[in-house]
């Protein structure tokens, strides 16, 4: 028997909707590391959906949950549409014109939700799941075992930065090629 034990690949999806089919490239990708290789494989992601297809031997790791309970997000929420809600509520025993303030408000939160929140939401949250990532998952796996980090979309790049900096003989890679081969 072979005492070597199996090699680990941790894959970073954190954001899989941004790519045409991406839920089905990491699942393919899983099954030939599981396959091919005989390896152990992470998923990490803060996608909570997609997932169906994915092999019952892979450990994933979701970080949607947290991501949805940070400070940050509460606090755009309060202070763009729960603070001016409870403002304008009381003026809707005036009728008509409560009403039409009311739509007005719900309007003028909506966009700056829109316009200004999520823009500058989608700029921070790489660096937001990374942290996350940081304390919630990667703290629970052992780098020394793990012979590949695979990329897979632009929002895992702060993540795998990071990871490549702290553990530079661990191969971090956006290069979704199926084999463990370090000549590939």
């Amino acid at each position: 028997m072979n005492a070597e034990p199996s090699p680990q690949v941790l894959i970073l999806a954190m954001d899989p909707r941004g790519h045409k089919r991406g839920h089905a490239r990491v699942a393919s990708l899983v099954a030939s590391f599981l396959d091919e290789e005989g390896a152990r494989v992470d998923v990490v992601t803060a996608e909570p959906r997609g997932w169906e297809k994915l092999d019952e031997r892979v450990r994933l790791h979701r970080l949607d949950g947290t991501e949805a309970r940070h400070p940050l997000l509460w606090l755009e929420q309060a202070v763009v549409s729960r603070a001016p809600r409870r403002i304008v509520r009381p003026l809707n025993r005036l009728g008509r014109p409560g009403a039409v303030l009311g739509r007005a408000q719900s309007r003028v939160s909506d966009a700056v939700h829109r316009r200004l929140f999520l823009p500058f939401y989608g700029q921070v949250r790489p660096l937001l799941l990374a942290r996350i990532a940081r304390r919630r998952v990667l703290s629970g796996i052992d780098m020394a075992k793990v012979s590949r980090v695979v990329v897979m979309d632009d929002a895992s790049v702060p993540c795998a930065w990071r990871l490549a900096r702290r553990h530079p003989d661990v191969t971090v890679t956006t290069r979704q090629v199926r084999t463990l081969d370090p000549a590939r």
